[in-house]
This record gives structure tokens, C-alpha cells and sequence, in this order.
């Protein structure tokens, strides 16, 4: 367990990836701080932790604002007195075409998206920064790659995850803070069986169009959190890693992109 005498912070950390992550973390040694607006749910991925034997505090908070964001880092300190692992995980999309978005919606998609992680990293620097010691994920997505259509707000604030991603990173560096992102497929949380289930989006296409077959797990996402702020990749920083079951590398002209080899 790599994690022991690690705090975590995982953002979003309710349900899904965010859920998974916190738990995976708590896996390996780390007390995870579950941050979500939703307290209930965040209580509920604390439990969890807890009856696993592994240690995590719940903390109500909407990243988004910065007098929640200031409180729950005050928070933090009070009860552990640094923070070596933080994750942000938020995120939120809406479906439609530009011409129809307002102004109110653009920026919560906004806010949601890019301005939550700046104001969640501005106050975990304070903290990394002076231990000179600290690792940093943003949850981006494959959207940041290319273009996708009524997705305008999300796919660009994703854009700016990964810039955000690297420019951090680049400017962290020496002093020890390593900042990464991961950028998931299509997984298979609750949000994306909710578009599944209102025809928002085909399954059997997704599934057909990323080369290994099927949808990913919140656990894969999970998975590469861990690494990526574990000593094994030490010297990975500026990063973003596509955990996407080979959809983004994909360029084929049909949506049936496997070949079956018969040895």
C-alpha cells in the first residue's frame, strides 16, 4: 500500500469515476477526503471506504465557488494538516446546438469544467508547494482531442483541462509537484447509462467504434489514477493519458474498426 500516511482529495466523489477513484485511493493506504455536492452520496462512498477498513472523511462542497472550495482546503488543514494527492474530478455537459446555448449555460459548463480545477489547484499549491512534494490529475476526455458536435462548451473547456494540465505542470515542476491528466472513453458510469437509456447516445455505436470492444469501467479510470500519483511515475508530468480502449487513436472510415487475426 503506497498510499499510507497520504491525504487524497477527490473531487466529484460521489458517484462514478470520481467514486472509484476515492475508493481505490482509500485501497492503497491514502485517507481520502470524498468532496461532492451532493453529501449524501459522498457520505455513502465514505461508508463504503470505512467498512473496507480503509479511512475517508465526507465534505459537502461545490468546487465551483470559491468560498466552498477555500472552506473545504480549511478544512483539510484543520483536520490533517497537508494534502499529498489531489484529483479533479467534476464535470458536467450539456447536449445541444450552439445557436440555442445561453450565456448562463456556457458558463456552468465552465465553471464546472476548468474554473473548479483552477481554484481547487490554486489552493493545493499553497500546500504542495511549500512541502515541495504533491501530485495533481484532471479528469479530461477524449472530446479535448477533436471536435464533437453539440458538445461546443464541454469539448472546449476539455481543451483547456489539458493546456491547463500542462502549463501547471510546467510550472510546478521544480518544485516537486507533478500534474497530469487522464482523459477517459466512453465508461460506463450512471450518467453515461442515462444517455444510453434516453437516446441521447447509441451504446452498440460507441461500442462498435472503440477498438477494443466495449465500454470502459470507472475502475479502469481508477487504475491509471493511481499510477499516475504513485512513485512509479515519478517522472511523468505534463501528461495527458487517453484511457479510452484505443477510441481517440482510431481514424478508420467505418464504425466497426476491429480485426479479428484467425493464427
Amino acid at each position: 500500500m503506497e498510499f499510507i500516511n497520504k491525504v487524497a482529495l477527490v473531487t466529484g466523489s460521489g458517484n462514478g469515476i470520481g467514486r472509484s477513484a476515492a475508493i481505490a485511493f482509500a485501497r492503497e493506504g491514502a485517507t481520502v477526503v470524498v468532496a461532492d455536492i451532493d453529501e449524501a452520496a459522498a457520505i455513502q462512498t465514505k461508508l463504503e471506504i470505512e467498512r473496507a477498513g480503509g479511512k475517508a472523511a465526507a465534505f459537502k462542497a461545490d468546487v465551483s465557488i470559491r468560498a466552498d472550495v477555500e472552506n473545504l482546503f480549511s478544512y483539510i488543514i484543520d483536520s490533517f494538516g497537508y494534502l499529498d494527492i489531489l484529483m479533479n474530478n467534476v464535470g458536467s455537459t450539456i447536449r445541444k446546438p450552439i445557436v440555442t446555448f445561453t450565456e448562463e449555460e456556457w458558463d456552468f459548463v465552465f465553471d464546472t469544467n476548468i474554473k473548479s480545477m483552477f481554484l481547487c489547484a490554486k489552493e493545493a499549491g499553497k500546500i504542495m508547494l511549500k512541502r515541495k512534494s504533491g501530485v495533481v490529475i484532471n479528469i479530461s476526455s477524449i472530446h479535448g482531442l477533436g471536435g464533437i458536435s453539440n458538445r461546443l462548451p464541454y469539448a472546449t473547456s476539455k481543451s483547456a483541462v489539458d493546456s491547463f494540465t500542462k502549463t501547471l505542470a510546467c510550472e510546478w515542476a521544480f518544485d516537486g509537484v507533478r500534474v497530469n491528466a487522464i482523459a477517459p472513453g466512453y465508461i460506463e458510469t450512471e450518467g453515461m447509462r442515462g444517455a444510453f437509456e434516453q437516446g441521447v447516445l447509441c451504446e452498440d455505436d460507441m461500442i462498435r467504434r472503440t477498438p477494443k470492444g466495449h465500454l470502459g469501467t470507472p475502475e479502469n479510470i481508477a487504475e491509471a489514477a493511481v499510477f499516475l500519483s504513485s512513485n512509479r511515475a515519478s517522472f511523468i508530468t505534463g501528461s495527458v493519458l487517453y484511457v479510452d480502449g484505443g477510441y481517440s487513436a482510431y481514424h478508420g472510415p467505418e464504425i466497426i474498426p476491429s480485426i479479428h487475426h484467425h493464427l
